[in-house]
């Protein structure tokens, strides 16, 4: 630490009058002075002992920090003593002049970057939050069981950052304060199932404890979009009120012409996106911090899910996508392209460390994965092709947060022959399952795309002899060896999971909230592939009997998430989808059995689609997507006239039906 000199006793002496606790001038350390800090003038301050108590409890492992705060004053005057010469006065002088310029370069060269990061300006509306957005309030009422109330959760975490009872002066103007922000940050990181990988947190609260104009502190996007992420874990600001289907339809694409229409000032979170996506545009026109920008994407994605905001959601799945090619992160070394080109591989610098490393190749991940679940609900080309993926799957989520680095021949590839099948242990957690998931819904997505011009045009897997059928009978996509294959492969996915990831439970009964999603993604992707041939009236029809089995798979993961206290409102908000593509198809089996007038079936299948009735509706009072697809769900009961058979409400309360699982040829559909 740089010597503090000494001062006689009378220094610290607080004057007397009206300004008791204003200090003389220059008479504050050199780093309250640089950062516009209060201080006290001791030696050390208040403000830098907190500020080096924190950077040491928020910092990585293995980060090394002096034993005591970096805080240095002004030499005070002395009296010539005749000992110290014009040369050694000089010395001084020089010295502190430099020392001044450095100080004043510093601030010059970031605040060109703190304009780019800030909107020019500020939203009266988003400005106020800390006085008007009830911060401090009652936990949220939609909590349930042992999930902790989230409100209270995130406020009993020390609000340590530096400055905290301070005013910063280079605050960006539509923040939140800095008590609301943190809080935000914190219900983000504690409650989102992929907060801690699409971010090092340890690495990135430290940066959340810097000033705000210093070069390290979080890109203003980020923090926008993650507060309007973490406003879904809090009654600390304000919501938008709940969807009125008299006036939008539940499957409207552009759900802006309505909200347009309904008179009302946006919601905290709504603000916050709408400055998240100014502000990442800016930075993003500049070349700069783009990772960060793609994560603000990424965070805005989970964001218009959870909101429903589809039209919003597909642009944004689609922008994050391509960002990602000029990056360079859908490709690993040695796969580059073998063509001579003027452009870099990629327009970042290499990564300093194995953190940021990874970081990135999660980044990527979670770009593609949001996009490739988002797909399953239309049939829209995909952004970027597989075929255009040469990338290294994530490593396991500990690894990740230790920063320890795994070799390339001890991991999988993108583009790896057995992906899907062979899943080693000591390389496989909830995540990566996670990411082969939207690998495996992206293959299926993807035969259904193209079948129709693949077979047109002779590709030979998705070909058969028309010696074996009539020339008059449509084409049967599963009598060709890519249909055969992809079958197979989605059959065995989940059944090759190492056996402690085949119970999203862990060991100490908690939901592992990845791994649930991976689990039900895959049922869905046996939905999607072979829902479009299943003919429900047909006596056993092999894709009906495999739409119902993945169904029912789904049901028994509901079951699973009720064994528990666990909230299902904490799930990711594409998990209601997954409820939601189950109870399509149980509405078809109803109909039909409706239609034979097969009591124990009708009962049988009534009990389950309460059951996927009961777990969206769980989902909705956090997650507004569940509320468009329970609606939608209902609007498919009408529809088939199913409803009006039903002489009670439906109710989950009957047990699940696994003993004696339904046989198709006892319902003539």
């Amino acid at each position: 630490m740089p010597k503090a000199p000494s001062t006689s006793s009378h220094a610290h002496t607080p004057p007397h009058g009206p300004n008791l606790n204003v200090l003389k001038r220059n008479q504050a350390c050199h780093q309250c002075r640089r950062r516009k800090l209060k201080c006290d003038a001791k030696r050390p301050c208040s403000t830098c002992v907190r500020s080096h108590k924190h950077a040491i409890a928020h910092s990585p492992a293995g980060t090394v920090h002096p034993a005591e705060p970096e805080c240095t004053f002004d030499e005070p005057l002395e009296l010539n003593t005749g000992a110290d010469g014009p040369r050694t006065k000089y010395e001084k002088l020089e010295n502190r002049i430099a020392e001044l310029e450095a100080l004043l370069q510093d601030k010059n060269s970031h605040s060109d970057t703190q304009r780019l990061m800030s909107p020019q300006n500020g939203s009266p509306a988003s400005s106020n939050h800390d006085r008007d957005s009830g911060f401090g309030s009652e936990s949220d009422s939609r909590s349930s069981g042992s999930t902790p109330a989230l409100v209270p959760a995130a406020l009993s975490t020390p609000l340590s950052m530096p400055g905290m009872d301070m005013t910063w002066a280079h605050w960006p103007t539509d923040l939140p304060g800095p008590d609301l922000l943190r809080h935000l940050v914190d219900v983000f990181f504690t409650f989102h199932p992929h907060a801690s990988q699409l971010f090092h947190a340890p690495s990135f609260m430290t940066s959340l404890s810097l000033p705000p104009d210093h070069p390290k502190f979080p890109a203003v996007p980020v923090l926008h979009a993650m507060c309007a992420v973490g406003s879904l874990y809090t009654s600390a600001v304000t919501s938008a009120p709940p969807v009125n289907f008299d006036k939008i339809p539940a499957d409207e694409i552009f759900t802006q012409r309505y909200r347009i229409k309904e008179n009302r000032p946006d919601s905290f979170a709504e603000q916050q996106a709408i400055l998240a996506k100014e502000t990442l545009q800016r930075m993003e026109i500049m070349g700069t911090e783009l990772i960060q920008v793609l994560q603000s994407t990424i965070l805005l994605s989970w964001y218009y899910c959870s909101n429903a905001s589809w039209a919003e959601l597909f642009l944004n799945c689609a922008h994050s996508m391509r960002l990602c090619i000029p990056l360079g992160l859908n490709v690993c070394p040695p796969f580059h392209t073998i063509s001579r080109s003027t452009r870099p591989a990629s327009v970042l610098k290499p990564a300093k460390n194995v953190i940021e490393d990874e970081l990135r190749r999660n980044v990527f991940w979670f770009a593609y994965a949001i996009e490739r679940q988002h797909g399953c609900s239309n049939g829209w080309a995909l952004s970027l092709d597989d075929n255009d993926i040469s990338q290294l799957l994530p490593v396991q989520s500990d690894q990740f947060d230790s920063g320890k680095l795994v070799s390339p021949s001890e991991r999988q590839w993108a583009h790896s022959i057995d992906l899907l099948s062979v899943h080693p242990e000591h390389q496989t957690d909830g995540l990566i399952l996670y990411i082969k998931a939207s690998i495996l819904l992206s293959k299926v997505k993807t035969f259904n795309l193209r079948f129709r011009a693949k077979h047109f045009s002779g590709d030979g897997e998705s070909s058969y002899s028309y010696n074996t059928f009539r020339p008059d009978e449509p084409v049967d996509p599963r009598n060709t060896m890519a249909f055969i294959d992809l079958d197979g492969t989605v059959t065995s996915f989940i059944a090759t999971f190492p056996s402690q990831l085949r119970n999203p439970l862990t060991k100490d009964e908690k939901m592992d909230c990845t791994l649930f999603a991976a689990m039900a993604m895959a049922h869905v992707a046996m939905i999607v592939l072979h829902e479009p041939h299943a003919d429900i009236r047909s006596r056993g029809c092999i894709s009906a009997l495999k739409i119902l089995t993945a169904t029912r798979s789904i049901i028994d993961l509901i079951y699973i998430a009720w064994s528990t206290t666990f909230d299902p409102s904490l799930f990711e908000s594409f998990v209601s989808f997954c409820f939601f593509a189950g109870g399509r198809v149980i509405t078809r089996f109803l109909q039909a059995a409706i239609e034979e007038e097969a009591e124990d079936q009708i009962k049988t299948f009534r009990s389950e689609l309460g059951v996927i009735r009961t777990a969206i509706e769980q989902m909705s009072p956090r997650h507004r997507i569940a509320s468009y697809l329970l609606k939608m769900l209902d609007d498919l009961t009408a529809r088939s006239e199913v409803a009006v058979r039903w002489s009670e409400p439906m109710s989950p309360t009957t047990p699940h039906p696994t003993a004696h699982p339904l046989a198709l040829e006892s319902v003539i559909v």
